[in-house]
């Protein structure tokens, strides 16, 4: 398949706050050397643990953040790109926020929220704007009459129904969705699901879906990167990521997820806290939690490894 972005070599530094004298303690490296490609059409999704750098990586691709490395989109450099360029990308390239309730203007009615984005990239129109909107209102299963009101006379899954019709107001072809359904009741997360899945069939779009919760992203995506302090540690198509997980991470977030399917497995728990970014472990950044940690986990950082064509793991365990 044809790829639409491919990140290379992709690193994110946060400046760790001041001591007493103003002076920068150092930093947090929040993404370590990410190397991914993005096909056109595909759903790809993107899990682990709050604070392994995944929102931050989402952030990095539409050059929200400071970032070194290469986002390449249509084989030019996102992060290298002047404020022209930019903002096509930005039309091209949209975000949905995790949570709905702060990511729609209060003052705002829905009409002049999603008039918002057609008038910045310079569509004034008044007739296309209107019907461009009421396209999208419906396509989302909005009714016209929500477009008069205020996001406070919403719910949470109407909310994210119109953050969702404001990321595809202006037709891009890329979504990036930073766990769009953590804040919601479960009911009313499958519906959003099912939502973004008809969408991406109708209007051809490619997803980069962020989530901690590995049953959503099984049942949404076409392949899983699993992400772990800031490193991709494996990357597999869904079949093979859940039927013969490789890295010991993966294989413990795997066996977390409830099922009324699941054979009889003992779920492997880790041992200890998720380590600080600031301070991570040396080599295999995973060996102070690992169930099948060997002696050169603790020396030497791994290499990724390439299992087949569609699954690489970043593991001393397949060296």
């Amino acid at each position: 398949m044809e790829n639409l972005i491919q990140i290379k070599d992709l690193n994110v530094y946060y400046p760790t706050s001041s001591n007493t004298w103003g002076e920068n303690n150092g930093f947090i490296h929040a993404l370590n050397g990410i190397n991914l490609n993005i096909q056109k059409g595909e759903i790809i999704g993107l899990v682990g643990e709050s604070g392994c750098g995944k929102s931050t990586l989402g952030k990095a691709i539409l050059n929200l953040i400071n970032a070194k490395g290469e986002v390449l989109y249509n084989n030019k450099n996102v992060l290298q790109f002047d404020k022209k360029e930019l903002k096509q990308f930005r039309k091209n390239a949209q975000l949905i926020f995790q949570n709905p309730y702060s990511s729609l203007d209060p003052r705002m009615t829905v009409y002049s929220i999603l008039r918002e984005p057609l008038v910045v990239h310079g569509i004034r129109d008044k007739n296309i704007i209107k019907t461009r909107i009421e396209e999208i209102i419906n396509l989302v299963g909005l009714a016209k009459e929500v477009l008069t009101r205020y996001p406070h006379e919403f719910s949470g899954g109407q909310r994210q129904r119109i953050a969702i019709a404001r990321a595809l107001i202006l037709k891009p072809e890329f979504l990036i969705a930073d766990e769009p359904v953590s804040a919601l009741d479960v009911s009313i997360q499958a519906q959003i699901i099912t939502l973004l899945q008809e969408l991406k069939e109708k209007l051809n779009l490619t997803i980069l879906f962020i989530s901690h919760d590995l049953g959503v992203v099984k049942y949404l995506s076409d392949r899983i990167a699993v992400m772990y302090l800031g490193d991709i540690v494996e990357l597999s198509d869904k079949e093979s990521l859940f039927n013969t997980p490789k890295h010991p991470y993966t294989k413990a977030l795997i066996s977390a997820v409830p099922s009324v399917h699941k054979k009889t497995v003992d779920e492997i728990k880790l041992e200890g806290d998720l380590p600080s970014p600031k301070n991570p472990p040396k080599a295999c950044k995973f060996h102070t939690r690992c169930f099948e940690c060997m002696e050169i986990c603790s020396k030497k950082e791994p290499e990724i490894i390439k299992i087949s064509d569609s699954h690489y793991v970043k593991c001393h365990l397949y060296d």
